[in-house]
């Protein structure tokens, strides 16, 4: 029987159940389980050092757990073999905190890049697709650019058009507002939600530390603590809540229980 989100009541993405990771003697995952739903923004928040990360690398294979299990649809991930995790980390676009970009390439073959490398398409069908996101992410003409004439805005609009560029079934997006002002992190949480709606069944997560875009664009929201799913809910769930731990890290008070 088909598995499903008890938050979104969609199908199960992806499925993390009793996931333990650690770093010699730093526990990171102490059993964590968690579901994120397919065709949904899932939001993972958490204080710094909690293991939102680290749960993340470990759905593209770039880490494994210690004990438990990870699955993607149906696959278990913690089974598959190293050549096969590199085929499915071709199912996911990664939009980088500081963007990663290349800074001696110019924008154009930043995006371009995986489709050279892991694709037959031909320059001019590259063309097209490149001309289409950067429009897609508000910045078309921009091709011959490098890295070091954008502001961090447009840097972030750049890696998100990379990350789409293979046409991923699933996006991850690790903080993605990171360094941008009020006004510039708004526009972000607006492409964030646009790249969603335009993309149908496309599963995104979105690790985050900006509560307001955090309950501004997710479905389903994941509060990690200690290594452990804390609780989990829609963005109305966590705004309304008064349990001590999730009002403190919401509000971002230094009254509560979780100390500096």
């Amino acid at each position: 029987m088909e598995q499903l989100d008890p938050v979104t009541g969609e199908p199960v993405a992806i499925a993390y159940e009793d996931v333990h990771k650690a770093f010699g003697s730093h526990k990171v995952l102490c059993g964590l389980n968690l579901l994120i739903p397919a065709g949904k923004i899932t939001a993972i928040i958490g204080r710094s050092g909690t293991g939102k990360s680290v749960t993340l690398k470990h759905v593209m294979g770039l880490l494994r757990p210690d004990k438990g299990r990870i699955y993607l649809g149906e696959e278990d991930l913690t089974a598959m073999s190293d050549k096969k995790l590199r085929h499915v980390r071709n199912r996911f676009g990664v939009v980088f905190q500081h963007a990663a970009l290349f800074d001696s390439m110019n924008v154009y073959n930043n995006i371009a890049f995986p489709l050279f490398e892991h694709t037959r398409m031909r320059k001019p069908e590259i063309d097209a697709k490149v001309a289409k996101l950067l429009a897609q992410v508000g910045l078309s003409g921009t091709e011959q650019k490098i890295p070091s004439e954008l502001s961090g805005g447009m840097r972030k609009r750049v890696g998100l058009a990379r990350a789409l560029v293979r046409d991923p079934e699933f996006i991850l997006y690790d903080e993605p507002t990171t360094g941008l002002d009020p006004i510039l992190a708004a526009a972000m949480d607006e492409l964030m939600v646009e790249t969603q709606a335009s993309r149908p069944g496309i599963t995104s997560v979105v690790i985050s530390h900006d509560m307001h875009a955090v309950l501004h664009i997710a479905d389903k929201v994941a509060f990690i603590v200690d290594g452990l799913l804390y609780a989990e809910g829609t963005a109305e769930f966590f705004r309304d809540h008064t349990d001590p731990l999730i009002h403190q890290f919401v509000t971002g008070s230094l009254d509560g229980p979780m100390k500096v």
